[in-house]
């Protein structure tokens, strides 16, 4: 509770003089089409004529959503927006199928300290299940993806994964509206061993890193927020955000759950329709199991954010971070401090696309662990034909100030084929190193070829 009451006095005055001061606003007549600079968009930039053309990037400071809209949820397996309405041909309702998919791999496995290679042979099935319902401002999803995975021969349907999503919004006055948010991830491996690839969206600007680490055991991770977005000005909005972070790992005794009360307080300016800057502040105080002591986070940071064509948009971020550490009810017993940044770039080509993705700060959450991480992800992707499509990608991972000092990187590469609108075969390499792992990771390397065959609900004509 102690905890819970630090970070609350922290968060409180702001919120407080947030909805003090929107009450003052509530009756003032909406911002006209000229307050705002996220609808505004170049008036030379035609729409694209073909389906294969760039599409057009979000402005970099988004609007207030419309009370029109339901709120968006990303998708699993993807940087884009979970799509709604008629999406699926095999549909009922809110619920529909997404995907289906058969791989075949063979796996070369060593680990350090034992002699010799593993081998395994692995088949896997795997369909991903979408409920998604949307009701005035409010939406709820859940993405499921069963798995029945055979090893060497042996049966296991106990690596399934999952999604939920709950978002609702309420609009106080034209300037503020109050979100609640709710997103579960289970994970029923730790680890990937396919789509290891950097998924980035050119329209949001969004770009998803893999987790592809492998332990032993299930992760379970949950995060609720409570969103508050009012807008200062034409071109300013101040976002106040309290949440609860919630971590369970079943592959690690020693470190098994953190529990995490925090805020955020951010600025966003647009200098114009294309470019933002932004500040922020936030406070995370974490209590580990046992064997780690609480830690409070405290991060102030910078960014920058630019579209500069619509095949182009990248953004730069920078500040600092400090822990402290506390054991039991003493005082603090140690403090580290450290350098945060970002850079994330997302580039499309007439046949091909680029992405890469730096993150320097508090750890990723690849494992539970009190310390911070570099993440390097690089992603390229080409079109070869009109339904051949290639792609191969990379990343780095490396925890500093931490407990367990884990560290890997991996390299992948694949190939697919489209035979109908939404039959493809696919065929993919990859190779894993990692070290450091402690009781949850172990030290070694993995090379991985499979081939199979998947089916989307996303129709496709060609590549």
């Amino acid at each position: 509770m102690n905890c819970c009451r630090r970070v609350f006095k922290i968060m409180f005055l702001p919120i407080a003089l947030l909805v003090s001061t929107a009450m003052a606003f509530a009756q003032e007549p909406p911002p006209t089409e000229q307050q705002s600079t996220d609808s505004a968009k170049p008036q030379d930039q035609a729409p694209p004529a073909k389906d294969d053309a760039p599409p057009q990037p979000t402005p970099v400071l988004n609007e207030m959503q419309s009370t029109a809209n339901p709120p968006e949820i990303r998708g699993m397996n993807s940087a884009a927006p979970l799509p709604s309405g008629r999406v699926s041909p095999v549909q009922l309702g809110p619920l529909y199928l997404q995907s289906l998919s058969f791989f075949q791999s063979e796996n070369a496995i060593t680990v350090s300290g034992q002699p010799g290679t593993n081998w395994e042979s692995v088949s896997v099935f795997r369909t991903n299940i979408v409920f998604d319902h949307s009701f005035k401002t409010s939406r709820v999803a859940v993405q499921y993806e069963p798995r029945l995975t055979i090893v060497n021969g042996q049966a296991f349907t106990d690596t399934s994964n999952l999604n939920g999503n709950w978002t609702t919004t309420f609009y106080a006055s034209p300037r503020l509206n109050i979100s609640i948010d709710d997103n579960l991830n289970y994970f029923g491996q730790q680890g990937q061993f396919d789509n290891l690839s950097l998924l980035a969206d050119l329209t949001t600007g969004t770009l998803v890193q893999s987790r592809f680490l492998d332990g032993s055991g299930h992760l379970l991770s949950n995060r609720a927020e409570l969103p508050i977005s009012y807008l200062v000005s034409p071109r300013g909005r101040l976002d106040i955000t309290p949440f609860f972070e919630y971590y369970k790992a079943t592959g690690s005794a020693s470190i098994s759950h953190s529990r995490s009360p925090g805020g955020r307080v951010s600025y966003g300016y647009a200098l114009s329709a294309t470019r933002g800057i932004g500040v922020s502040y936030s406070v995370q105080d974490t209590t580990f199991s046992s064997t780690l002591p609480t830690t409070l986070y405290q991060t102030i940071a910078a960014n920058y954010s630019q579209i500069l064509s619509p095949t182009l948009r990248y953004s730069i971020g920078a500040g600092a971070t400090l822990s402290s550490a506390t054991a039991g009810t003493t005082s603090v017993s140690s403090t580290e401090s450290t350098v945060n940044a970002t850079f994330n770039l997302i580039k499309s080509f007439r046949d091909s696309s680029l992405s890469f993705n730096y993150y320097r700060g508090q750890a990723a959450g690849l494992q539970i662990t009190n310390g911070f991480a570099d993440r390097f992800d690089l992603a390229y992707d080409r079109r070869l034909s009109q339904r051949t499509r290639a792609s191969v990608a990379g990343g780095y991972y490396r925890e500093f100030l931490s407990a367990t000092d884990t560290s890997g990187y991996f390299f992948s590469g694949s190939l697919s084929y489209l035979l109908t609108q939404r039959w493809s075969v696919v065929t993919q390499y990859a190779y894993k190193h990692q070290a450091n792992g402690g009781s949850a990771f172990e030290t070694g390397n993995l090379h991985y070829i499979a081939a199979g065959v998947r089916w989307e609900s996303n129709h496709h004509d060609s590549y």
